[in-house]
């Protein structure tokens, strides 16, 4: 009898704010720390001062505390544990009734959050909604979305959302998405890194 063949490990974990975490250094205890990640995506520690974490793996944090840490400590070993997840959230923008956040739910879809949101305001242009997903490296991966279809044929929306994904709802056809994550997105999610031009738009 064949054993059954390992499952494939999934994407490592990568920290969100309002998560919760404890740093702990091996050889030097009374620098063990546990805080929240901070509205604006970074923590502070005695050891390394301010540091930018969301979007890291565990992982990567390790490496930038023990490298940061090291002028200061001898041979720092480090191991980040996330004890507690923040909230996992969308944002919601453009013309919706209330433009912002919400709590993401297993397998909400676009329709559902905008309709959280207070629905679409009568100047939404339903067939260029832009959903946008931040990958680690804070550039943008989008896709134009046509909900004129949902609300008006009923099509059964295929795609379901993910943490920190933006759903943008726009006033007239999008034809440039570098222009809504400058001027919008970048002003809804502060903790995003600033990093040059590299975002991609499915026509």
């Amino acid at each position: 009898m064949l054993s059954p063949a390992p499952q494939e490990p999934g994407p490592a974990y990568r920290i969100q704010i309002g998560d919760q975490l404890h740093v702990r250094f091996l050889y030097q205890g009374d620098m063990n720390e546990e805080m929240p990640v901070r509205p604006d995506g970074r923590i502070s520690l005695a050891s390394t001062g301010e540091l930018t974490v969301v979007g890291l793996t565990p992982t990567d944090l390790e490496r930038l505390i023990i490298e940061k840490s090291s002028t200061r400590l001898r041979n720092p070993e480090v191991t980040v544990v996330v004890t507690k997840l923040g909230e996992q959230r969308v944002y919601v923008g453009g013309e919706v009734g209330r433009p912002g956040y919400v709590a993401l739910q297993p397998n909400m879809t676009p329709l559902q959050a905008v309709l959280q949101s207070g629905g679409f305001n009568k100047t939404a242009k339903l067939d260029s909604v832009l959903l946008l997903t931040p990958g680690p490296d804070g550039h943008f991966a989008g896709a134009r979305v046509d909900m004129k279809q949902v609300v008006d044929a009923g099509v059964p929306e295929r795609l379901r959302l993910h943490p920190n994904d933006v759903i943008y709802v726009p006033a007239t056809w999008i034809s440039d998405m570098d222009d809504v994550v400058d001027q919008y997105v970048r002003g809804l999610i502060p903790s995003l890194p600033r990093v040059g031009a590299g975002y991609s738009l499915g026509k």
